[in-house]
């Protein structure tokens, strides 16, 4: 287990130049992210490094290396939000019912093994309703050689679900950086919908 975890932090010192120097910028004391085009404003961890454009729709910050721990925003459109399983959201959707998609849809993901679900409570994200789920699993890609543990906190309002998450290798990284993302998770702010004229 700690071999697979050390060949992890191997990997990344060997990339970490390269890929923090390709879109990543370095988050600071009282400058949070905004986006503007999804809506949405976060306090990353001083000293995190984030990228807006990590993936489609998905803003990810890291300190070590998003594969050893992640802090991440998602902003999915409600028409098939759940992709896997062919599943909507909707601006009324109920937090438990976005809870048991969202689980549902991971586990109908072929990359990940054996996700298990420690905690589904509801909880509140920026005043809205949410639901907070966290989850153990493994990848199939290395074989289950590392268990993961994520904690998901999601809401949804006009423009679409709003998803603030978490995710580490269980050991040394998981435990390490939760009050961080707990304190930035506390800063996540949505802005207004404008009204259409």
């Amino acid at each position: 287990m700690r071999r697979a975890a050390l060949a992890l932090v191997l990997l990344w010192l060997a990339v970490a130049p390269q890929a923090l120097a390709a879109g990543w910028n370095l988050a600071d004391v009282g400058a949070p992210y905004v986006s503007e085009k999804l809506g949405y404003t976060i306090q990353f961890p001083p000293g995190w490094r984030y990228n807006p454009g990590f993936f489609a729709g998905k803003c990810v910050a890291t300190r070590d290396g998003p594969d050893l721990a992640a802090l991440y925003v998602e902003v999915r459109k409600h028409k098939n939000a759940f992709k896997e399983i062919k599943q909507s959201s909707a601006p009324d959707s109920l937090p438990q019912d976005l809870a048991q998609w969202y689980v549902a849809n991971l586990q109908a993901d072929r990359s990940m093994e054996s996700v298990t679900v420690l905690s589904d409570e509801p909880a509140e994200l920026a005043g809205l309703p949410a639901f907070r789920v966290h989850l153990a699993y493994r990848f199939v890609v290395d074989k289950g050689a590392v268990r993961y543990e994520e904690i998901i906190v999601g809401a949804v309002n006009e423009r679409g679900l709003f998803v603030v998450g978490y995710r580490a290798p269980v050991l040394h990284y998981f435990a390490r950086y939760r009050e961080e993302f707990e304190q930035s998770l506390a800063t996540f702010s949505i802005q207004d919908v404008a009204p259409k004229k």
